[in-house]
């Protein structure tokens, strides 16, 4: 039985460093940025249409507000942005010395808590750190000695986080206590180590299956919730940075790629990748804050 249909080029613009694929159910369409680049990108799904802002910095992460705009993880902050305004508004970000590290890859839990890591700048140390925010804006730190924090999803049932370290490289799974936005059991779900691919960003679909980017791979891999892999989807680049469900029916899975350090032919390096699946995403969680 097949997995997915073929790739199709979702949206023609390059990003340098393509992340954070979101879907809004709310708006129908897609938002994505280049973490390179101070840009964030809307896909109307409907029409095809892509649109284009300038932020103020340059950003690493995206997740959804309930009513209007987005929360953006900024390399050296966190600010809310309103796509349609052009409106940018920081917020404080106090107890992270942003010094050595910028902020990397994040997503909500289903309590609307922000949870983003921090990566070494030159990826050489393990000086980044996993923070939770919480609705109220109080930020506290969850784990240290990461190297690059990456992608980060939540079990369809709320009982399970995992949390990627691309270096050098590997999926670790906790039980995850949604009342207290605790964490415990931490445990070992990949170790990519010496495999030459290493994991980048994430999501899980409504069977509890892990999606994973796996970058200089070539490939999004499917892994069940006990680390097994379960199949792949071979892409025509070799740096896919981040995977999210999307669509009315949440099984167009969107893929954002690298164009950065690409050498070669690879004519969709940078672009916005998509695929239709059989089994759907989940919605995404907006910041309760």
């Amino acid at each position: 039985m097949a997995i997915a249909d073929a790739i199709v080029l979702a949206a023609d613009i390059t990003a340098i460093v393509g992340e954070s694929p979101t879907w809004s159910a709310r708006e129908q369409a897609l938002y994505w940025i280049d973490g390179q680049q101070r840009r964030v990108m809307r896909l109307r799904a409907e029409t095809g249409d892509v649109e284009m802002r300038e932020l103020p910095f340059r950003p690493s992460c995206l997740v959804l507000q309930p009513e209007r705009g987005v929360l953006i993880g900024y390399k050296k902050g966190l600010g809310r942005f309103d796509f349609d305004t052009g409106e940018a508004q920081a917020l404080p970000v106090p107890g992270v010395d942003l010094e050595t590290v910028s902020f990397n890859d994040g997503t909500c839990d289903p309590a609307g808590r922000l949870w983003i890591g921090t990566r070494h700048r030159d990826a050489s140390q393990p000086d980044g750190a996993l923070y939770r925010v919480g609705t109220d804006l109080a930020i506290t730190r969850i784990r240290g000695g990461l190297v690059v924090s990456n992608g980060i999803a939540f079990s369809p049932d709320g009982r399970t986080m995992y949390h990627i370290d691309s270096r050098p490289g590997r999926i670790d799974a906790y039980d995850f206590d949604v009342d207290t936005g605790t964490v415990s059991g931490l445990r070992v779900l990949r170790d990519y180590q010496g495999l030459g691919r290493r994991p980048d960003g994430c999501t899980v679909d409504a069977q509890g299956f892990l999606w994973v980017a796996e970058i200089d791979g070539a490939r999004v891999a499917r892994y069940a919730p006990d680390g097994t892999l379960d199949r792949t989807i071979a892409l025509p680049v070799s740096k896919p940075s981040s995977v999210g469900f999307g669509g009315a029916d949440l099984r167009t899975m969107f893929i954002t790629t690298i164009s950065y350090g690409v050498t070669g032919r690879e004519a969709w390096a940078g672009k916005l990748l998509s695929v239709r699946v059989e089994v759907p995403g989940v919605p995404e969680r907006a910041f309760g804050g």
